[in-house]
């Protein structure tokens, strides 16, 4: 079973992600997702950054795929996905435009997860538009999951453990939360560096603002669940990088995949490295912010 790291999601200084990906190359995982998701206005990495990015961690052995923008409204921002692909590397679709992009530019793709990917007939689509791997978006349940895994010849991952991506928009929620707009938003993402965590009138930790997206105010991940994982024959599981630990989080995965790690340990060491609630609900079946364990005797 692989383990994969996703794409940035936040707005990072390019000298932190260039660091960053150093790092990565010495982590074990078996395919790396590069690229600007959330936000084109992002000061981030060029596409020759990305390009060099891309080599030193092809060189480390990892497998490299750019990914795409969720939201592709403009010609610019259209431009920008057609200046990724003119690079000629396998490329993370997280949109149709990136879909057909990539497809007329004989490029190998993988579906994101913000492509929504449902259901078999839907993977059919995509692997007669030249798709070879899905990522299944997070919301879908463990049933929906075996289901589409075992109905299918794609290779399958799965968002294991991150804040999870929960919308996206046109509009800015980081800048209106300034006073600004989209157009002149002063760029306030680069002051939260884990997004910003917005809460309900009780003060509990409702949502986490990140630009033009939400995602969830608890860390989702399935660290328990890798067993049922592989039972299912999910190839790959997806770790969605945060500022802090995320290079520890990928060796406790690692364990946990070799069974080096029980399922208790592994939850236990979750809450331990991300300091706050965790959540599955969505793979359950359940409320998104719950947390349930496969075996309740192991709840901590």
């Amino acid at each position: 079973m692989e383990i994969t790291l996703g794409p940035v999601l936040y707005d990072w200084p390019k000298d932190r992600l260039k660091g960053f990906y150093k790092e990565a190359a010495g982590w074990d995982v078996d395919t790396v997702y590069i690229g600007e998701v959330v936000c084109t206005k992002r000061k981030g990495l060029s596409a020759k950054e990305l390009g060099e990015i891309a080599e030193d961690l092809t060189k480390a052995g990892k497998k490299v795929y750019l990914s795409t923008p969720a939201v592709v409204a403009t010609e610019d921002e259209l431009e920008l996905v057609k200046g990724l692909a003119a690079l000629g590397l396998p490329v993370e679709a997280n949109d149709a435009s990136a879909l057909a992009v990539a497809e007329a530019g004989g490029l190998k793709i993988a579906a994101g997860p913000h492509i929504t990917t449902y259901n078999a007939s839907g993977m059919e689509f995509l692997k007669s538009v030249g798709v070879d791997r899905v990522t299944f978006p997070v919301e879908l349940p463990k049933e929906s999951v075996a289901f589409n895994t075992e109905n299918t010849d794609l290779t399958t991952e799965v968002f294991a453990h991150g804040k999870v991506p929960l919308a996206f928009s046109w509009r800015c929620y980081t800048a209106r939360s300034f006073g600004h707009t989209k157009e002149n938003c002063h760029y306030e993402c680069r002051q939260f560096p884990e997004g910003m965590e917005i809460k309900d009138l009780d003060k509990n930790p409702l949502f986490t603002i990140n630009g033009t997206s939400i995602l969830s105010a608890d860390t989702y991940s399935l660290v328990d669940r890798v067993e049922e994982l592989r039972e299912m024959g999910l190839d790959a599981l997806r770790i969605s990088p945060h500022p802090e630990h995320t290079g520890e989080v990928i060796e406790l995965f690692r364990k946990r995949i070799d069974g080096l790690v029980t399922p208790g340990d592994g939850v236990k060491a979750v809450k331990e490295l991300t300091a706050g609630k965790i959540c599955n609900g969505w793979f359950i079946g359940a409320a998104g912010k719950e947390f349930l364990m496969e075996n309740e005797a192991l709840v901590v």
